[in-house]
């Protein structure tokens, strides 16, 4: 035996969406593995296989049955948790842009199901209004997705309510309504990577880890689901966001996994510093003032059990939902009409929005809930001496004005209860 010094934190972390449920994938992006700049503790720690007692009867009490080795679909993944970042220029979405293998992007395909991720378009002329855009190019974009359109310098955040491609040029409806017309020819409209909810997902993923100190420090975890949860900490720290997932099966051992030194392909991380809406009529400059929110995706995961199938699962399936699919929580100043809304079951638009730097590169990151009710009496609670109050929202279906007839992924779009955006 040889026993080997290793440093805990220098480790290769990697992360691939499993084209085969529990074999390594190797193609492309999304199917290949990828580095992932982890954060926090090690990642594949949890790993671990069940050993079976052997209950047979003996005459003396220290007669210990050889135990059998059981499954591995126990194991846990230690957190596997990341900095939200900005998105580099290259992998933004303009017309010219071209779409960035993220790694953020493996981990939100796998938690949501539907990404809608394609380069933008540009304004076609003079005549688009602050809430009607003229672009050459609408079928680039998806009804209920969210877009960001350059109003002079600048770039605004909107969704995407409604697409004619019959009319000329294209028209798309946007809301909220800019601050300004683009009125330019060739004004950017940059698509975002978009999230949401997809009524069948069994996307799974392929975990990998190495150590520096030992190249027999090396870890495949195979069949990994799970659900992803973003931490939205106080206003000034560290946004991350973090994947919990469970183990089908796992490799130990050398793996000619690399541990070279390698580059981030995201930007900078960013302090917590958003802009929160929260209205029956949302406008653009009307910002919620809060102390605290937090998000929540309501996920659960069945396995699909098959003898014949490696560690004896075939498959997984997502069935959380129904009755509850998200909710929020939101830490408000004392307002007394919020106790009127509860009552009335009024229907906000909640939405969260973070913008990392400014001019045409910035980023941004959206969460929406676009259909959102207090469903628990407004909490009064103290912070340091004022009074606040404490709002439990929970989100339902959209409800788009129009309906053009979308199935599929373009249905769980404009129907979904919660969409996350980056880029």
């Amino acid at each position: 035996m040889s026993q080997t010094n290793i440093l805990g934190g220098e480790r290769a972390t990697y992360v691939g969406e499993e084209t085969t449920f529990g074999t390594t994938p190797s193609g492309s992006f999304p199917n290949a593995m990828m580095r992932v700049m982890a954060t926090g503790e090690f990642v594949v720690g949890g790993l671990s296989q069940e050993m079976l007692d052997v209950a047979d009867e003996r005459v003396r009490r220290d007669d210990n049955p050889t135990k059998v080795h059981g499954l591995k679909i126990a194991s846990k993944l230690d957190p596997l948790k990341v900095h939200l970042k900005a998105v580099p220029t290259a992998s933004q979405l303009d017309a010219g842009g071209a779409l960035g293998s993220l790694a953020s992007r493996i981990l939100c395909r796998h938690a949501f199901g539907a990404e809608h991720a394609a380069v933008g378009t540009t304004i076609s002329g003079t005549t688009s209004t602050t809430t009607l855009l003229r672009v050459t190019d609408a079928t680039v974009l998806k009804k209920g997705t969210f877009i960001a359109v350059q109003v002079g310098t600048e770039m605004e955040w909107a969704r995407v309510d409604d697409i004619d491609t019959s009319a000329t040029p294209d028209e798309v409806t946007i809301s909220p309504a800019l601050s300004a017309a683009p009125t330019t020819a060739g004004t950017i409209v940059r698509n975002l990577y978009n999230y949401t909810r997809a009524e069948t997902n069994s996307r799974t993923l392929t975990v990998q880890q190495a150590f520096v100190g030992d190249s027999a420090a090396q870890h495949t975890a195979n069949g990994c689901y799970g659900s992803l949860t973003f931490d939205i900490p106080e206003v000034g720290k560290l946004p991350t966001m973090t994947l919990g997932a469970t183990v089908s099966d796992y490799t130990l051992g050398a793996q000619s996994l690399s541990v070279a030194a390698a580059s981030d392909e995201m930007g900078a991380a960013f302090a917590w510093a958003p802009s929160v809406y929260l209205s029956t009529s949302l406008a653009r400059a009307t910002r919620l003032v809060n102390e605290g929110i937090t998000i929540e995706q309501v996920e659960a995961v069945e396995l699909v059990r098959d003898p014949g199938a490696a560690s004896t699962i075939n498959s997984v399936v997502r069935t959380g939902g129904r009755p509850v699919a998200c909710k929020a929580n939101v830490k408000v100043r004392f307002d007394s009409a919020y106790d009127t809304a509860f009552a009335a079951d009024t229907a906000y638009r909640f939405v969260v929005v973070q913008k990392i730097g400014t001019g045409t590169t910035c980023t941004f990151h959206i969460w929406e809930m676009p259909v959102a009710r207090i469903v628990a009496s407004p909490k009064r609670v103290k912070i340091g001496e004022r009074l606040h109050m404490e709002l439990m929202l929970e989100g339902y279906p959209d409800t788009p004005t129009v309906d053009d007839g979308e199935t599929g992924e373009d249905l769980d779009r404009v129907k979904s209860c919660l969409r996350y955006s980056f880029g």
